[in-house]
Formats: C-alpha cells, structure tokens, sequence
C-alpha cells in the first residue's frame, strides 16, 4: 500500500473521530436541550462554532499530533479540547435559554465524548505506528560532546527511530554516503561546518528526513526574517524590541489574567496558607530575589514548600527527586504547580509577565553564565510565569537548552503566540513529568 493512501486512511479515521465528537454533541443538544432548539440556520451556526472552536483547540493543543507525543498526552488534549468547547457552548446555550441549563445534560456529553475519544486515539496511535514503522536510523557526530546524551534521547524513540549506525563525520566519504543511503532518517550532532553543507544536500537530494540538534545561531537564523537587496536575499535577525502597540497589548492582557486568575484561585490560595500554617506554623508566602528584563532584580512571591531552614548552609539547590527538604503540603502544591500562583501578584504589579522566560535566582543566573555565556541573553524581555521552557521542557531540563528554549519565545514573539502559550500551559499541568526534580545532591549547576 502506497504512502499516500496510508495518509488517506489515518485521516479519515482522525475525521472520524473528530465527526463523531460533534454528532454527539449535536445529538445531545437536540434531546437533552430542547427549550433551545430554535430555526434551522442558528442551530447551524451554533454547530459549526461549535467545530470551529473545536478544530481550534485541538491544533493548540496537539490532539491529532499521533507519532509525536505520547497517547496519554493524546487522551489529555482531548479532554482539555472537550472541556473548553462544551463550557463555551454550554454558556452560549444559555445564553439563548435566558437561564443557566442543567450541567448534567453537558456533563452527559462530555462523558459520551471521553468513552469515543479514547479507544479511537488508542486505534488511531496503532494505526499510525503501523503505517509508519520505526525508521533506520543514524547518527553522525563532529564531537562527542553530549553524544551519549543525545544518543539515548533518540533510541528511548523506539516506536519512531531505530539506530543502526553511530559514526564519526571523520569517516570515509563513501561510508559517510553508504550509511545515508541504507538509513532513512539522519540525525547530525555539532558536525563541522565544512562538512555540513554537502551532508546536508545529500540527504535533502535523496529524501532522507534530517534531524539536526541546534546551536544558539541556528535559532536565532531558524527565526530570522527576510529581506531582498534587489535579487538577493539576506536573512535578517530579530533584534529590534516589539513596537509600543503589541507591548500595551501584551500588559494589557497580563492583567486582566491575573485579575481574572487572582479571583478564581483566591479560596484555593487560603486554603493552601492555611494548610501551610497548620503544618509548621512559619510563613506560608516565600519570597526569592530574582532577575528579570536588563538584569533587574525584583522580589517573587510563592507558597513556601520547604522547610523554613532549606538553605541555612546557604548554598542555592535545585530541587532534587524525594527532596526531604520538601514538606508533605509543598509536594501536594509542588506537583499540581500550585506553589506559582502568588505570582499572579508579581503579574498584575508588573515586575512580570504571565508569558516569558522563567526568572533565575542572580547567583545562580551568574554560575550559568559562566558557562553558558549566552544566558544572559533571556533578560532580553521580562521574566514570565509560563513559556517555551515549561511548554516544552522540564523543571529538570538543562540551563542550555532552557537556553534555546526561551530565545525560540524571544524571537518569535506575538500575542497570539502568547495565547496559544497560557492554553497550554493547562495541559502541562496535567503532566506530571512537567515537575520532575533535577538528580539527587546536585546543586545549582549540572551537565
């Protein structure tokens, strides 16, 4: 079977799932509501608002995203997806019914919808898998920094590479050649850069997909912008700050989040004071220097989830897995991430944003940049609750590739690239791996 009607067939299943999400909320509408039920053109527009909002949440989230992240990610997106679009048209529903409707008719939906929505992603990640079996895989290498490493990030892939050939870029042209042509994926590592550019047009040549590990200035070309001198174009790197206007928006928009975040979580954040309170009886808001946008310090607010004498020896420590310095409350609020929303405070006050680079400790920021020169680089915009780092990375994830992380957010700035961001940010909370601590007695600094 051809690889076109393979792709033919995954998506008609997805659109199949995706169909069959909407007829059962149309048909639950029709039963379960009908003091809503109104001309046939309105209840069409409500039904594609409907998928509209659906479709939307789903490309935010990764719900079709099958071969590229896990089905327990899968699953979650979905109910996210189902969450959001059913609370929206619940509220647009009564809206028209000049009533709030009974939950239990939306609730009864939503559930209908969780029992289709997760054997057809187990279905559908089986059929992907089947149809795109693992690749042969290899892996050339200029040096071997960090090549065990990345070496075994790609072989835990076992459902999408397997690795065949590990070599150096020293070898042979004709072996360079014969282990490209018997893989079909390539994956290159710090590969010198006289040997890049035709390695790189021969696996484009002959179709081989081509995986490379980036470095601070292949970011920063990935997202630069174009310019033509006559017949000639040059890339052009983003260093000019956001105009005025798309900054008053993004303020803007921090505020109101936190505003709107502060009430809704106000009785869970009394709760939590109370709890930490009743356990040791010290304070229960920790407050941390930390810097933000040109090196500026300011003073962050979070639910304390250690003990008061965490760092009397005052050395700085990352949390490390089954920190005892962590109290039993802390791990509760640590793991859900319920410990950040003092930082809401930080947010509507200014001295950060709801979506930027995550602020260091400055004796810490100083370590890494002893090493990392270019960290400094992340002071370039105001320190953030959420971003690109704890999108798609770790608490655990390294300071370099935090690093890359944060000026991929830098560099691609824009509101709507903020917003798909703060939804997100609902999903990782799902995750738990999103928490994991750094390896046990590591200080500030690890490799």
């Amino acid at each position: 079977m051809s690889k076109r009607t393979n792709n033919l067939i995954l998506f008609l299943a997805k659109a199949m799932m995706f169909f069959a999400i909407i007829a059962v909320f149309a048909i639950g509408r029709t039963y379960l509501y009908p003091q809503t039920l109104f001309y046939f053109w309105g209840y069409i527009i409500l039904l594609l608002m409907y998928t509209a909002i659906l479709y939307l949440i789903s490309r935010i989230y990764n719900g079709f995203n099958f071969g590229n992240v896990s089905l327990q990610e899968i699953v979650i997106s979905w109910v996210l997806c189902l969450v959001v679009a059913n609370v929206f048209q619940y509220f647009i529903l009564s809206l028209f019914a000049l009533a709030l409707l009974p939950v239990l008719g939306i609730s009864l939906i939503f559930a209908t919808q969780v029992i289709i929505v997760v054997p057809m992603s187990l279905f559908l990640s089986r059929l992907y898998y089947h149809q795109n079996p693992a690749h042969k895989s290899a892996i050339i290498y200029g040096s071997k920094e960090k090549l065990d490493e990345y070496c075994s990030i790609v072989t835990m892939q076992r459902d999408r590479f397997i690795v065949r050939n590990i070599v150096s870029q020293d070898e042979s042209t004709g072996k360079l050649l014969d282990i490209i042509d018997n893989a079909e994926s390539i994956f290159f590592l710090n590969i010198d850069e006289k040997k890049q550019d035709w390695l790189f047009e021969y696996c484009y040549m002959h179709n081989k997909h081509t995986y490379i590990l980036p470095t601070f200035s292949s970011i920063l070309i990935n997202t630069a912008g174009t310019l033509w001198l006559q017949n000639t174009p040059v890339f052009s790197l983003k260093t000019p700050e956001p105009e005025i206007g798309t900054l008053l928006i993004k303020r803007g928009l921090d505020i109101l989040i936190s505003f709107i975040g502060i009430i809704l979580s106000s009785i869970l954040m009394l709760s939590v004071v109370i709890a930490i309170r009743l356990y040791d009886k010290h304070p229960a808001i920790y407050k941390q220097v930390r810097v933000t946008k040109g090196g500026k310090h300011f003073t962050l607010y979070k639910f304390r989830s250690m003990r008061p004498d965490a760092e009397q020896d005052g050395v700085a420590r990352l949390a490390s897995n089954d920190d005892d310095r962590v109290t039993p409350v802390g791990r509760i609020i640590r793991r859900t991430r319920i410990d950040e929303l003092p930082q809401l405070f930080n947010v509507l006050k200014g001295s950060m944003s709801f979506v930027g680079p995550r602020p260091e400790r400055p004796e810490i920021a100083e370590q890494y940049e002893e090493i990392y020169p270019n960290f400094a680089f992340r002071t370039k915009v105001k320190a953030g609750i959420t971003g690109f780092a704890q999108i798609y990375g770790r608490y655990n994830t390294s300071p370099e590739e935090k690093l890359f992380l944060d000026i991929m957010y830098i560099e691609t700035f824009s509101i709507l690239e903020d917003i798909k961001l703060i939804l997100q940010t609902v999903k990782v909370l799902f995750q738990g791996t999103s928490t994991e601590g750094i390896e046990d007695g590591t200080t500030a600094l690890w490799k």
